[in-house]
């Protein structure tokens, strides 16, 4: 883990801490990272969207699993 020194907004911090309960400047700056990660990795998924060509059987995926026959 590495140390930074980063300027954070008093407000922004106060209301991340009422949200998360969590106190430490630490914890809620790596969580807000790992959520930014999280989220771009999501957008980069949903971009691919319409460019992905199909080529399985899903119905043939489904069968055994529970809720389809």
């Amino acid at each position: 883990m590495s140390r930074t020194v980063i300027d954070i907004e008093d407000d922004l911090l106060k209301k991340a801490q009422e949200l998360t309960g969590m106190n430490k400047k630490v914890e809620i700056v790596n969580y807000a990272i790992r959520k930014l990660v999280e989220q771009k990795e999501i957008e980069k998924v949903l971009d691919l969207k319409g460019r992905v060509k199909w080529a399985g059987n899903l119905e043939e995926m489904r069968k055994g699993r529970s809720g389809y026959s």
